[in-house]
């Protein structure tokens, strides 16, 4: 007897953020928000010049998350866990540039070991 297959409707699309000119919206909503307030407060404090430094300054954050969102939606989600790894190499005094799960070379892995224990025995 044919075995049937069952195929399952694919919700992937009920994944993604919702992204206006490459930026999640909410994200959008509270940067230009950010950028409005500082920036009527910082004229109304101060001159020009530094009174736009802060809304200039997210401003370049907000253009620095569309470029990591363009074309991942989900790519802010992935930002604390970028954070913890590079705390994580820094505190191991580690050479490896990213932490993965699929680096099976057995040389590399081998490396990493040496020099994780030459950092972290105690000199006595």
């Amino acid at each position: 007897m044919k075995e049937e297959i069952q195929e399952y409707a694919s919700y992937n699309v009920l994944a993604r953020k919702a992204l206006i000119g490459g930026v999640p919206i909410i994200t959008l909503l509270i940067f230009l928000c950010l950028i409005l307030v500082t920036g009527f407060g910082g004229l109304y404090f101060f001159d020009v010049k530094k009174g736009l430094f802060i809304p200039c300054i997210l401003g370049v954050v907000l253009f620095l998350i569309r470029l990591k969102c363009m074309d991942d939606s989900t790519a802010l989600d992935r930002i604390p866990w970028d954070i913890k790894a590079l705390f994580n190499r820094l505190m191991c005094g580690s050479n490896v540039i990213s932490l993965t799960s699929t680096d099976n070379s057995i040389n590399r892995r081998r490396e990493n070991v040496r020099e994780w224990i030459k950092n972290n025995t105690h000199k006595k």
